[in-house]
């Protein structure tokens, strides 16, 4: 099956402007003001279909439960429900969200660390599906919540393998880097092997929580660490599991990351000539990784009942679906490097480490590519939109379109320096709409009093 991008709805008119379905992306910015972001419809419902179909194929029992933290607009989420979507919510912000967007309690899941009395209140009242639990400490509230409502709550066990490396790994450096400087902050997360078979235990003896899913997260080696656990709870203890969650963390092949080290080691490269390395890591497809999660199951099921298999991807269904709309401000050289700096930084794009491919909006047929650092308006150096990227030589007033932009931006925004900027969302009947307003300096203060 040919996979769809935004790419296939992007075109260049008779002015030389960036179009999205026929929409000129540069009148959008004319008509909204910059930072601007344009969401396509149609590619959204494209990628949840895809994914869907994409375990539905070859797996009767499926459940897709969309992530609304990757990007929490209402109207986004509305219409995935409308097409059939699930939710995983991760806090009562995300639950009121998925609320407004018309998701009923049996299309939500709960997962996340942290989760307070308000919270499990709010979920039995709203009667999700399950709630997947992480501490023992939760297992205990959450039962002393249910049975003063006098409810039996289905939950689930979010296992964690994560094993501490040895000390020679340990040594390297992204470990260093990434693991040990933090704590290995990994393993705060769920029950680890040993623990979950206490939970068994513990959960044999209440009376107000009934086990009827285990979760892992990613989904990489799910299966592997899941099965095990799901044969042992059914022979061992009795339990019926219904669910197996592999979490997400799929990858959409839109984009690549990189990371202090990798551009600590591009930056030695270039000290002694060598060029950087610019080979893309292609994603393996979602039909492939469907295929192989799926076998894998039906292999380790032995006369085990099917359980409904549960996915919770966000980035792979929003993250090609956004594009941000930049205005150049100046392009200075310093210290021996071109820097373009725009109208928006790492308040609406929190990290510069996922590689965006940048358009020119409003002079599509630019090229003549230079290595330059696009850079926002705070006050911070690390305020990159992209760094070392490869463009067109650009002006002041050029129109940057930022590729990508749809998982974790709106959601994780910031009013550091600046109001937030609106949405709009196009579909392919050429039509556009405001899906979250711009903003205002008296929306920043709105909260704010004066004694």
């Amino acid at each position: 099956m040919k996979e769809i991008t935004i790419m296939e709805h992007l075109e260049v008119n008779e002015a030389n402007h960036l179009t999205l379905h026929g929409v000129d992306l540069v009148k959008l910015c004319e008509r909204y003001g910059t930072p601007l972001f344009v969401f396509d419809e149609v590619t959204l419902i494209e990628n949840f279909k895809r994914f869907r179909r994409a375990f539905e194929n070859v797996y009767s029992k499926v459940m897709v439960c969309y992530s609304v933290k990757t990007n929490n607009n209402v109207a986004i989420c509305k219409i995935l429900r409308e097409n059939g979507a699930c939710v995983e919510v991760s806090s009562m912000l995300d639950l009121y969200i998925a609320s407004k967007a018309g998701f009923t309690g049996e299309k939500i899941i709960y997962d996340g660390p942290f989760k307070p009395v308000e919270a499990l209140k709010e979920a039995l009242e709203k009667e999700v599906l399950l709630i997947n639990c992480e501490s023992f400490t939760e297992l205990e509230r959450l039962n002393s919540i249910a049975k003063k409502a006098g409810i039996k709550q289905s939950i689930g066990l979010r296992v964690n393998p994560y094993t501490r490396p040895g000390f020679l790994r340990s040594l390297h450096p992204k470990t260093l880097l990434e693991e040990a400087a933090f704590c290995f902050p990994k393993c705060r997360f769920g029950f680890s092997i040993e623990e979950t078979h206490m939970a068994f235990s513990y959960l044999k003896k209440v009376e107000n929580l009934r086990l009827e899913c285990l979760m892992t997260h990613p989904y990489h080696k799910a299966i592997d660490i899941l099965m095990p656990l799901f044969k042992e709870a059914y022979e061992k203890f009795g339990f019926e599991i219904k669910y197996l969650n592999i979490g997400g963390g799929f990858d959409s092949g839109t984009t690549t990351s990189t990371g202090d080290l990798l551009l600590a080691l591009d930056y030695i490269k270039a000290k002694f000539g060598i060029k950087p390395s610019t080979k893309r890591k292609n994603a393996q497809k979602i039909e492939d990784i469907a295929k192989n999660i799926t076998e894998k199951l039906k292999q380790g099921l032995d006369r085990l009942l099917e359980p409904t298999l549960i996915a919770e991807p966000g980035r792979f269904i929003v993250g090609p679906v956004g594009i941000l709309l930049l205005r150049v401000d100046h392009v200075k050289v310093s210290g021996g490097h071109k820097w373009v700096t725009v109208d928006g930084g790492t308040n609406i794009v929190p990290s510069f480490y996922e590689q965006r491919e940048i358009l020119i909006a409003n002079n599509s047929s630019a090229s003549d590519k230079e290595s330059v650092n696009v850079v926002g308006p705070l006050l911070y150096p690390k305020d990159f939109i992209a760094i070392k990227a490869m463009l067109p030589k650009v002006k002041e007033g050029d129109i940057l379109a930022v590729l990508d932009c749809g998982a974790y931006t709106i959601s994780s925004s910031t009013q550091f320096l600046y109001p937030r900027p609106p949405a709009v969302l196009v579909n392919s009947h050429n039509e556009v709409r405001i899906i979250r307003e711009r903003e205002t300096f008296e929306d920043v203060l709105r909260k704010d009093k004066l004694s």
